[in-house]
């Protein structure tokens, strides 16, 4: 490979300062260094400013030179041998990040939060497994962005691609941590997504820093407490008389279809009438696009009957979640059990023990049905198969059962094979 710097001649007194850079025929490109100085300054076979020349800052262009001259050998040695694109810029954008100077129009090739601003603009139009990006994920990395420029200005910096490091992971989680309050499974999830836009970053073959493929580089999480109901629990909500009230009757209703679909809320309100195939529901979900077939329970069928046929109002998540805690505690579910609820003052989520209805969500129906079908001794293949989860560990999420039902059920196994080992006998 072969490096030379030498001079254009313009109307100007001061003539340009270039880099030549060439390497058989793989690549050979010439750029110039922002650099200028008298011709007669210039020494063409030192190819340097003449140590007795004019110029005052002879000395500092002479060493940026030479700085210049190791990174872009360097850089080449690196990214040719390891297979990286070398681009018909690549001269030009290594000399221009060698000496931090950014063209605006290409701020996104250097600036982290930058190519993340590009990434969300264009993210409608993303794919995702065939698919365009859902705006849940689209504004999960919004939010994300908002969060890497605070952490920039709470440290006034602006963070470059090379800096997206082990320190900064430290830093950042600290920041979130600290300052922002988050729990480690809201910042588990932020550090997902800055993983994620690091991939995508590698993929357009720009220079983001390796540190980020570190298993060190981690998403921290803590053990979810997630709460569900018990079969009789669910009873209870079913038997309940909301005559005197349409709304929370209608409410309950969507409730229980909820518990006994297992379904996500975004399924079980829009279930209609052609979903009904004989005793089962077939529905495609939304969130994944799977098609799932799912057995009518009785209680779903007497909610049909009641109905006339008819199913019950949709209502938005917002009134769904708060209804059906205000038909918990009419059920009288309110033991203390422990969880995490939004603290209104403070507007985080706070681990504490709470009346059990106070921690009910849309969400506990899909548990309850999960963890219902387990503790009913049903194989994890057939609960996955309703539920829709394809591997192991995403259906274990949902299984809740509580130390005494794990008791119950080990109690009962262990008592089976005691009978079964003093027949055997």
């Amino acid at each position: 490979m072969n490096l030379k710097y030498f001079i254009i001649k313009g109307k100007s007194k001061y003539s340009s300062i270039y880099l030549r850079f060439w390497d058989s025929n793989r690549v050979d490109q010439k750029t110039s260094t922002g650099f200028s100085a008298l011709s007669s300054d210039w020494s063409v076979t030192k190819q340097r400013i003449k140590p007795n020349s004019t110029a005052q800052n002879a000395d500092f262009i002479n060493d940026k030179l030479t700085k210049l001259e190791t990174y872009v050998v360097d850089k080449y040695n690196e990214d040719y041998n390891s297979n990286k694109f070398i681009s018909k810029t690549w001269l030009k954008e290594n000399v221009n990040r060698f000496f931090n100077r950014v063209n605006t129009n290409e701020s996104h090739k250097t600036y982290f939060t930058d190519w993340i601003d590009k990434y969300v603009q264009e993210a409608p139009k993303r794919m995702y497994k065939g698919n365009l990006l859902k705006p849940r994920s689209i504004n999960n990395y919004k939010s994300t962005l908002a969060k890497v420029k605070a952490f920039e200005i709470h440290s006034g910096i602006k963070l470059r691609f090379e800096d997206i490091d082990l320190k900064f992971h430290s830093e950042f989680i600290h920041y979130l941590r600290e300052i922002e309050k988050l729990n480690n499974n809201s910042i588990g999830s932020i550090i997902s997504r800055v993983k994620t836009f690091c991939r995508n970053i590698e993929l357009e073959k720009l220079a983001i820093n390796p540190q980020f493929k570190n298993r060190d580089f981690s998403s921290p999480t803590n053990e979810t407490i997630d709460t569900y109901l018990s079969d009789k629990e669910i009873n209870q909500i079913f038997n309940l008389d909301f005559s005197h009230s349409e709304r929370l009757d209608n409410a309950r209703d969507l409730f229980i279809i909820g518990l006994r679909t297992g379904l996500r809320i975004s399924d079980f309100l829009r279930i209609e009438k052609s979903n009904i195939l004989g005793s089962v529901i077939n529905i495609t979900t939304q969130k994944t696009a799977q098609n799932l077939t799912i057995p009518i329970h009785p209680q779903f069928k007497k909610i049909l009957k009641k109905r006339d046929g008819q199913f019950p109002r949709r209502i938005s998540d917002s009134k769904f979640n708060k209804y059906i805690k205000e038909i918990c505690q009419l059920a009288e579910i309110n033991n203390p059990t422990p969880g995490s609820k939004i603290n209104p003052k403070t507007n985080r989520k706070e681990v504490g023990v709470y009346p059990k209805h106070e921690l009910i969500g849309s969400h506990t129906c899909r548990r309850s049905f999960a963890t219902g079908l387990f503790l009913a001794g049903f194989e994890d293949s057939i609960v996955m198969k309703a539920t829709g989860h394809k591997s192991v560990n995403q259906y274990l999420k949902y299984v809740k059962a509580s130390n005494e039902e794990h008791i119950n059920k080990l109690n009962e196994y262990w008592e089976k094979q005691e009978i079964k080992n003093t027949n055997g006998k």
